[in-house]
């Protein structure tokens, strides 16, 4: 593993050492709008795999996606004791590498929440199936109160970005420091 990647591993894996996942949570911006329940369903940066475990009670085969080992254990322990273990398979991967190819197309359901890379934005758009929902959360420099950094998006940026994509927007909110979009494949 390359020195970056290993830092950013090292840097999760000590934020969620010894944490455990908390109640299955619905990804942002999805309220009112109606899904397929069950599937398969990808969850890039899962962390410790709320939203894995709320697919998972939808029905969904999820795959779910981080690059921290404690995460993924955490998550692997909360499947467990769910009785969703069977329901989701879960891989430590560097991001930076991209999005696994063996999953291109074949989604109904892509998560992205509170993890931003524009270089993925597309690769997101085409895990989904056509007619598969993407749904994107990242931190945004609107309404912040406090400067924006490097991880913030800018005013429109996801919109901007996913409209050039085969996708429909289906709703696009920025409030609060977040960005939220969600959008079918055409």
């Amino acid at each position: 593993m390359i020195a970056a990647v290993q830092g950013d591993a090292d840097r999760w894996n000590e934020r969620y050492e010894g944490r455990s996942t908390g109640d299955p949570t619905p990804p942002q911006g999805l309220a009112r709008i109606p899904l397929e329940r069950g599937g398969r369903c990808l969850d890039v940066a899962c962390g410790l795999g709320a939203q894995s475990l709320w697919a998972a009670e939808q029905g969904y085969e999820v795959v779910a996606l981080d690059v921290s080992e404690a995460a993924i254990t955490a998550l692997n322990g909360a499947a467990l004791s769910r009785g969703l273990r069977d329901r989701i398979e879960t891989r430590v991967v560097d991001l930076d590498e991209g999005l696994p190819s063996d999953l291109a197309g074949t989604c109904d359901l892509v998560i992205c929440q509170r993890f931003r890379d524009p270089q993925l934005y597309e690769q997101l758009v085409y895990m989904a199936k056509p007619g598969g929902t993407i749904v994107v959360t990242v931190l945004s420099q609107v309404g912040r109160d406090a400067p924006a950094g490097p991880y913030h998006a800018r005013p429109g940026e996801l919109v901007a970005a996913f409209a050039g994509f085969d996708t429909e927007i289906v709703r696009s909110i920025e409030s609060d420091g977040e960005a939220t979009l969600v959008a079918r494949r055409t």
